[in-house]
């Protein structure tokens, strides 16, 4: 018969190997893995119940300690291992029972009692609870208000304890009850915490339970692989922690967890380099989202770092051709997508600046005393590991107030951006190449709010116009209708935007000459074609009018579309008084339906309120202007 170290070896790597698992048998593995853990349970139980048994493991209890024995501390990892099969097979009640019993038999039983547990609790009030979000109704006491046994933190335990929390932290997860799977979470960092306060001798890892009786001590001080294993073990509380407050509200606390994760896998060099890269680039999109703009700046340049090292890699790869060329795919998406990120790093500075610029002084000062007290935290967020002072130094990490300031921004935002449409391309990757060329369409715009000069700033709205022509011609409405409203409205946003600049420079002048009069037209007429383009793709399929109600996100841009005709038409410059009247009154038509619909719709008020004043007033002016022209025609 097979000794109970082969017996659990095998069984431990039948678990880890899903090579021989088929979409028929999807656990096939798991299932014969589990047949002998269950095998190997019956035995262990039996060895416990053998008067020697105390002998045998006399030298496994750790001096000074009410450890719990060698074949106990077998036991419960055998449980363990059981519960998380369960789990992985999508057994949750079964896995549950089983982790639960593991910290019992290694006397942590505090563990469990604390909070609910679906033994006590009906599989349809967890439901219930989970998709109310109330499960303060169901928890009792908080994890860490249960005392820590001894024999829970323990060399031999130690590793088993916070494992089990951590499985229960999954499961209680994936059940949506994300409290209960906080505390055991909090229960497992706490256990960290007390074994490295109380205790100075090596862990052992789960598997050297199940090592050669000679090897049962597992080392002393010196052994690394155990530390190195109880580091990751909390590595992974700390990952786990990060998603359970993202998923409770909790936004600050997720993303210090995050970065904590990042930081101990650094600190560890036990990473996967790409996905380091994109959860360090992903975690910058918050911390811009909180204009913390030096901390996302620390963290896209760690992440750019990174995959530096990975492109040497890469490039020095004696795979063969087929596995190169999966490397090579992987760098050049990861490569793109930390690009991307760079971009919006920048669009985002920028955008901040133009909000800030005309802030007061007193908010102003406010805000460089606020940021003077953000460096000081932000200096505790850096990767210590990393040199990447080089690559910080490239763009600002402060909102900049002068057009050389906000160009040396948008020159990188540009470069980064293009590195991404280089891989994703309108052939290969539509939605991704027109995301990205709704953004460079936006950083055009942030710079162009710094150029004081109308010429130039027309100029650079006209690169937007290059930049969105070139989609609304390559997509197809029936597949991409979100997409081209979008871009539609831009456009006409865009032209508008343009018009103003072309009759700032007209007004210095005083009347148009006949070019100028024809830009203006142009430029009129492009935007009007635009806004409706945008309002067709809003009529009903059926009667091919307008809805009588717009759907709740397409209120506000629909009704400003009306308002912008109304404003556009008014500007078009007419060579006879017919003409002109024919224009005004395209003017007044735009400017009542805007009225018409917020009087039918009097929630409206308050979104339209300083547009809907304008059109009242228009309503009542444009009648009288057209009366004035029909007087000079007549005359």
């Amino acid at each position: 018969m097979a000794s109970v170290e082969d017996q659990y070896q095998k069984a431990w790597q039948l678990s880890q190997d899903e090579t021989s698992d088929s979409t028929t048998e999807p656990y096939k593995s798991k299932y014969a893995a589990r047949e002998i853990f269950e095998e190997l349970k019956s035995r262990l139980s039996k060895q416990l119940d053998e008067d020697d048994v105390e002998d045998e493991e006399s030298a496994f209890v750790e001096e000074g300690v009410d450890g719990v024995g060698l074949v106990r501390a077998r036991m419960a990892a055998v449980v363990y291992h059981l519960g998380v099969i369960a789990v992985e097979t999508e057994e949750l009640s079964t896995g549950e029972e089983h982790l639960n019993k593991a910290l019992v038999i290694i006397g942590d039983d505090g563990g469990i009692t604390s909070g609910i547990s679906s033994l006590d609790v009906s599989d349809a009030e967890v439901a219930s609870v989970a998709l109310s979000g109330d499960t303060e109704s169901l928890l009792s006491v908080s994890s860490d208000a249960s005392s820590i046994s001894p024999t829970a933190i323990a060399p031999p335990t130690i590793a088993l304890a916070i494992s089990s929390h951590n499985q229960l932290g999954i499961l209680w997860s994936n059940r949506g009850i994300y409290a209960k799977a906080k505390c055991h979470l909090d229960r497992a960092n706490a256990f960290y915490a007390e074994y490295i306060k109380r205790c100075s001798k090596a862990p052992r890892t789960i598997q050297s339970l199940f090592t050669a009786t000679g090897d049962k001590n597992g080392g002393g001080p010196d052994d690394t692989a155990g530390w190195a294993a109880l580091e990751k073990l909390h590595t992974l509380t700390f990952y786990y922690l990060a998603q359970v407050y993202g998923h409770l509200g909790a936004a600050e606390r997720s993303a210090w967890y995050c970065h904590s994760t990042l930081q101990r896998q650094l600190a560890s060099k036990d990473y996967e380099p790409l996905e380091w890269a994109i959860n360090a680039a992903t975690l910058a999109q918050f911390y811009q989202g909180k204009e913390k703009f030096r901390v996302a700046r620390h963290l896209l340049a760690s992440s750019s770092k990174v995959l530096a090292g990975v492109e040497v890699e890469v490039d020095m790869s004696q795979l063969d051709a087929d596995d190169t060329t999966n490397k090579r795919e992987k760098f050049e998406q990861c490569r793109a997508d930390v690009a991307r990120y760079w971009g919006r790093y920048c669009l985002a500075l920028l955008q901040v600046s133009c909000d800030r610029i005309n802030d007061t002084h007193q908010e102003l000062q406010q805000q460089q005393e606020q940021q003077d007290q953000e460096e000081d935290l932000d200096k505790q967020l850096e990767f210590v590991q990393l040199e990447v002072s080089d690559l910080e130094s490239e763009v600002a990490a402060s909102t900049v107030k002068e057009f050389e300031e906000a160009r040396g921004v948008f020159l990188c935002g540009l470069r980064w951006m293009t590195v991404g449409r280089q891989y994703y391309t309108l052939e290969d990757h539509a939605s991704d190449h027109v995301t990205l060329t709704q953004e460079m369409s936006q950083l055009y715009k942030a710079l162009a709010f710094f150029e004081p000069a109308e010429d130039r700033r027309c100029k650079m709205h006209k690169r937007r116009v290059d930049l969105l022509t070139v989609l609304i011609k390559e997509l197809n409405p029936q597949y991409y209708l979100h997409v081209c409203r979008q871009i539609n409205y831009e456009l006409g946003e865009t032209y508008s935007a343009m018009l103003d600049d072309k009759l700032a420079q007209v007004a210095s002048g005083g009347q148009p000459t006949p070019p100028q009069a024809r830009k203006i037209n142009t430029l009129a007429t492009s935007s009007i074609q635009h806004f409706l383009h945008y309002l067709d793709s809003l009529k009903d399929n059926v009667t091919g009018e307008q809805p009588a109600v717009y759907p709740e996100d397409s209120i506000r841009p629909a009704l400003v579309a009306w308002f912008h005709l109304g404003r556009l038409w008014s500007k078009l410059v007419a060579n006879d008084h017919h003409t002109k009247l024919q224009n005004l009154a395209q003017s007044l038509q735009n400017y009542k339906r805007l009225v018409d619909y917020c009087d039918q719709h009097p929630e409206c008020q308050d979104v339209m309120a300083q547009e809907v004043a304008v059109c009242r007033e228009m309503v009542q002016l444009l009648p009288l202007k057209m009366e004035q022209v029909r007087a000079l025609t007549r005359c």
